[in-house]
């Protein structure tokens, strides 16, 4: 295997890492012998030594494994969403709803919620705080979603981990009286059974693993009538999904039809957002420092663009204006525009 068979793997693990946002290099190295810095060496081309026949015929094995779908597949038959844009495409002009903006990110929360509910399915959907998942659930259950029965519950330090609190929070939403803890989870899974619905579980990274068990028991129990369930979280839930070797976790981890690994707002969207807000008098450094700011978050940018417009307003916004932004916003520290 030459140089340009080496260019050529590289360019084949990018390709496949694209199109399955929630892995990354580490994933591949764990099914070889190889340390993780080894894999991360080849992959960035930076390391010579990583360029060796043995390195390269290890991670051609385990990405070809990987890409027939013989490991770290996501869950049998699943499907990823991811909301990153294609290379080279265009974003135009997107449609603003009260404090957001309707971006791929949006579209893609939506997407899952229609097919959960559709197919009776899990999903999952993963992404930073403030990227847009609450608000778009909002969005979806006012707007096309409005005729699909669901509810909509949060989850908190109690309910996290306290089946029997859970329980309570559950019933009251659906309507029905509080009980012991197995005559509410009974009572649960009988109203579903006779009248399917999608429940959309929120902040689910703090969720015990005992927790997830009852989830995934009251879909066993109810999917087949027509009952669907979508998971909110941060990003670490994805990793714990998929690397756990917990049974009751990959019980749930093995039932999910559905992937959304979401980044959130988008360089383009971004610029395309700016522009429609009549902020277009932006050096190119000040718009990459803020982008890097904003970290995909929507509740980020939307509140930055609020206070440049209040402080700023027909002024040019310079690296100095966003590092003003970012310590008075988000207490960072930008100096040198770094």
């Amino acid at each position: 295997m030459d140089a340009m068979d080496a260019n050529g793997l590289r360019e084949r693990i990018q390709t496949f890492l694209r199109a399955r946002p929630d892995l990354n290099v580490d994933h591949l190295t764990a099914h070889t012998a190889l340390a993780q810095s080894t894999g991360r060496g080849f992959l960035n081309g930076t390391i010579p030594r990583c360029d060796s026949d043995r390195v390269r015929s290890e991670l051609e094995r385990v990405l070809s494994l990987a890409e027939r779908g013989e490991i770290l597949a996501p869950g049998r038959n699943a499907i990823v969403l991811s909301d990153a844009p294609a290379p080279g495409q265009r974003v135009r002009r997107i449609a603003r709803r009260q404090n957001f903006y309707q971006i791929a990110t949006v579209r893609r929360v939506a997407e899952v919620l229609d097919y959960c509910a559709e197919r009776a399915a899990i999903g999952v959907i993963t992404g930073d705080y403030g990227i847009g998942k609450t608000e778009a659930v909002k969005a979806w259950r006012s707007g096309a979603g409005a005729k699909t029965e669901s509810a909509v519950i949060e989850f908190d330090g109690f309910t996290s981990g306290n089946r029997a609190w859970f329980l309570e929070s559950l019933v009251e939403q659906l309507g029905l009286p509080p009980a012991n803890a197995p005559r509410m989870f009974r009572s649960v899974c009988d109203y579903l059974r006779a009248s399917p619905m999608l429940l959309v579980f929120d902040q689910c990274e703090i969720v015990t693993v005992r927790m997830f068990q009852l989830l995934r028991q009251v879909w066993d129990r109810t999917h087949e009538a027509g009952a669907g369930m979508v998971l909110l979280a941060a990003p670490p839930l994805l990793n714990r999904m998929l690397s756990s070797r917990i049974a009751d976790l990959g019980a749930l981890t093995s039932r999910v039809g559905v992937w959304a690994p979401l980044a959130g707002v988008s360089r383009g969207e971004m610029a395309q957002i700016l522009k429609q807000e009549g902020i277009a008098d932006i050096d190119e450094a000040a718009f990459e420092i803020w982008y890097k700011a904003t970290g995909g978050s929507m509740r980020r940018l939307m509140r930055a663009i609020e206070l440049i417009q209040a402080k700023h307003a027909g002024k040019r916004v310079t690296a100095k204006t966003i590092a003003g932004v970012a310590g008075h916003l988000w207490g960072m520290h930008i100096e040198g525009g770094e």
